[in-house]
């Protein structure tokens, strides 16, 4: 904050944001697509107020064969997990009541559950941060989560043997090429953009919604970033955006 007399008084505010990786997924080298696992069926506990994140989880996990439970608030987790006996628990921070951190604590102090715990957090500053109860910086998983990062994280710490879908390469004259995407406007896909390297959810389906309901021809392109978005790919919504933007004729 900087004052000035008889001009008034400037405030800068810092924001600590997950780093937008938009740009680099072009060149990531393509992963196994990861459709199960061997063993019994794992059980995770996901606390998270907000609704939309913890459904978005459920989305990308349960079809693995993972067996799941929400808990919308820290005092709700305390309240099943005795009984539930997770094998890990993916803990949000920022809840109203008591927070991620004082959870933890409440869980290991009671020694209700001696699972993994990962932070599953749009604040990145907290990352770096120590702390008393044994959280790593490898134990953080930043919102927009990336789905990658999330199965990473479980695979190491309930040791999982990952069953994987097979690539069968394409062959030559298989199959027509796909007919070509009816795009938005310019400003419509800027808008997009900007929502996706912020990693707002909400805001990238309602602007979804409003392209097709705004030029119905659109409607093959968004179903395809919808799907995308529902596995967390926001890398990859940002590289087609991308594209759709500067390189139009590619798509």
């Amino acid at each position: 904050m900087t004052s000035t007399l008889g001009v008034g008084t400037v405030f800068r505010i810092k924001l600590f944001l997950p780093e937008a990786r938009g740009a680099v997924a072009a060149l990531e080298v393509p992963r196994a697509t990861r459709t199960g696992y061997r063993g019994e069926r794992r059980r995770i506990l996901i606390v998270d107020n907000e609704e939309v994140d913890r459904s978005l989880l459920v989305t990308v996990l349960q079809p693995l064969g993972f067996e799941l439970m929400q808990a919308a608030s820290g005092h709700e987790a305390l309240a099943v997990i005795a009984g539930y006996q997770p094998h890990a628990i993916l803990m949000d921070l920022a809840m109203p009541g008591i927070d991620g951190w004082a959870t933890i604590r409440a869980i290991r102090a009671q020694q209700l559950s001696d699972a993994p715990i990962a932070i599953v957090s749009g604040n990145a500053f907290d990352k770096d941060l120590d702390n008393d109860v044994g959280i790593t910086p490898q134990d953080f998983v930043l919102k927009p989560v990336r789905v990658h990062e999330l199965l990473d994280w479980l695979g190491s710490r309930l040791r999982l043997e990952w069953l994987e879908a097979a690539h069968i390469a394409p062959q030559p004259g298989a199959a027509p090429a796909p007919a070509r995407w009816v795009l938005p406007d310019e400003s419509q896909l800027k808008a997009l953009d900007e929502l996706i390297h912020l990693g707002y959810f909400r805001g990238i389906v309602k602007k979804l919604d409003e392209i097709e309901r705004d030029n119905a021809a659109c409607a093959s392109f968004v179903a395809h970033l919808r799907g995308l978005a529902r596995n967390f790919q926001l890398d990859a919504m940002s590289t087609l955006v991308q594209r759709a933007l500067n390189d139009p004729a590619t798509l």
